[in-house]
């Protein structure tokens, strides 16, 4: 980031959540103030009363901008941590595979690094290696040798396949028809019953489930007209700033607003109706399909 300081992306992600949080502050003062009401607060001359209520009318335009203003750097700023880190670890790899251990080490004279022999890839692991990332990152990668381990039997359902979009739904439907209470630390089948647990669940991914942050790791952006039953619609925020819902099929011709399962606080898991992409206020959200 410019401007004063530099920020890796654990900063910029707390940055972003600090971000979300301020804005969610706004959104309830800009609700405060639009239910006043002023002809029941104190008897007004009907001029008074009119630049009074032109003011919080004035003011709730302007918390609402403020708000939206907030909630769309906070996801730059988790899509820039995002994308930051990403670079180091391609940087970290691209400098792996450049170090092949059939070339000779340079000479010492042509270090760019005082004192410090210089990098090689052993032929064999035997040890952890020091790995000195070129590009943003200013950290130094550790690589320790792992044991393999010997597959165990698991009574964990592990899905074989991709599901299909009814099968998908029909998952998400047992969860709604159990009212299940919103958690993120309650587990219900091994699953998390928060948004993220009930699409790891309905997708079928080993449990506990991922989050928001990781559930792209198993799937793909598509485009909005691609959408079918048992996509997702996700903002990927971290923690209680992110969240996703399970895509049931489009509630009008004009696909403006559509059919969802979902996990959320106030209602625990329901099947609704939504606005597309979410309810305002809430961030961005993208659709996204099992697959990658």
């Amino acid at each position: 980031m410019t401007g004063g300081f530099t920020a890796t992306p654990d900063v910029l992600v707390a940055l972003a959540g600090r971000l979300r949080a301020v804005a969610g502050e706004v959104w309830a003062l800009r609700e405060r103030v639009a239910s006043v009401d002023v002809a029941a607060s104190r008897p007004l001359a009907p001029p008074t009363f009119e630049a009074v209520r032109a003011r919080l009318r004035e003011a709730v335009e302007t918390l609402d901008r403020a708000e939206r203003t907030g909630v769309d750097l906070a996801d730059r700023l988790a899509e820039n941590a995002r994308a930051y880190a990403e670079v180091d670890a391609i940087a970290a790899t691209r400098l792996l595979d450049l170090a092949a251990p059939d070339i000779a080490p340079p000479p010492a004279t042509a270090s760019v690094r005082v004192a410090e022999r210089p990098f090689a890839l052993p032929e064999a692991y035997d040890g952890p290696v020091t790995v000195r990332p070129i590009g943003r990152g200013a950290g130094i990668t550790r690589i320790t040798p792992v044991t393999p381990i010997t597959p165990v039997a698991s009574d964990t359902p592990v899905a074989s396949s991709v599901p299909g979009g009814g099968e998908i739904v029909a998952r998400a439907k047992r969860w709604a028809d159990l009212r299940l209470g919103y958690s993120m630390s309650g587990l219900h089948d091994g699953y998390r019953t928060d948004c993220s647990g009930l699409v790891s669940m309905a997708w079928g991914l080993p449990p506990p489930g991922l989050t928001t942050v990781t559930l792209p790791e198993v799937s793909h952006r598509i485009a909005r007209d691609e959408l079918r039953p048992g996509d997702i619609l996700l903002n990927t925020a971290p923690g209680a700033a992110g969240h996703t819902l399970i895509f049931a099929g489009w509630a009008d011709e004009a696909h403006t607003t559509y059919h969802a399962y979902e996990e959320s606080a106030s209602k625990g898991a329901h099947y609704g109706t939504v606005p597309y992409p979410y309810w305002p206020g809430h961030g961005a959200f993208r659709p996204y399909r099992l697959g990658t």
